[in-house]
Formats: structure tokens, sequence, C-alpha cells
């Protein structure tokens, strides 16, 4: 998607959405992009991506939260 960027590829699905939750706590858009198979959308590694201006909020926030390093 043009103007977004991703910040955070989750282990599953769940993990995903935990992420995008603390994102929208903290006010910052974001959408999960599922793996290849949408047979199995909870299987397999999920990106989070937020808008480009947004990335170094959205980094921010998962990172006090513990999602990435």
């Amino acid at each position: 998607m043009e103007g977004w960027t991703k910040v955070f590829i989750a282990a599953d699905v769940f993990q995903a959405k935990l992420a995008e939750d603390a994102l929208k706590q903290n006010g910052i858009e974001s959408h999960i992009y599922r793996g290849p198979d949408p047979n199995f959308p909870a299987i397999g590694e999920a990106e989070l991506i937020v808008p480009e201006d947004k990335a170094e909020a959205a980094i921010g926030v998962l990172q006090e939260n513990g999602f990435i390093d």
C-alpha cells in the first residue's frame, strides 16, 4: 500500500492483533497483512503496517509495550 510502511512482523495473527491494539490505544492507525495463505489466516507470520508519517511513533509504542527491542 502506497504511503504505508511495515513496522512489525509478528509470529502469528494473534500477536499482531495485540500490537495493533497497543497502537490503536495510542491513536495510531494500523492494518494487519496476513501471510500468503488466506485459508489459514491464524497460521504464520503477519505484518503490521502504519502510515509512513506515523512509523517512528508506532515503533516507539511497540518498544514500550515489549513487542520489539
